[in-house]
């Protein structure tokens, strides 16, 4: 009996770390891709939009490259 008990505490602690890790938010960035200029970046935002790849984006300009993120 305590071995059974044992088997069962365990692999409830594992399936609930598997279910926790594979939990994330549900509107949760996405990096696409890196561009040199912010027409590049909207563009492809846009067309990621409009395609229905993504509901929304932003660029942000750091470090004299601009960065596409993306909402799934």
């Amino acid at each position: 009996m305590r071995k059974i008990r044992a088997l069962a505490v365990a692999g409830a602690l594992v399936s609930g770390l598997a279910v926790v890790a594979s939990a994330t938010p549900a509107h949760a960035e996405t990096l696409r891709n890196v561009y040199y200029s912010s027409s590049d970046c909207y563009r492809y935002g846009d067309y990621g939009v409009q395609n229905h790849m993504w509901t929304s984006y932003r660029c942000d300009n750091q470090y004299n490259l601009w960065f596409l993120w993306s909402v799934p």
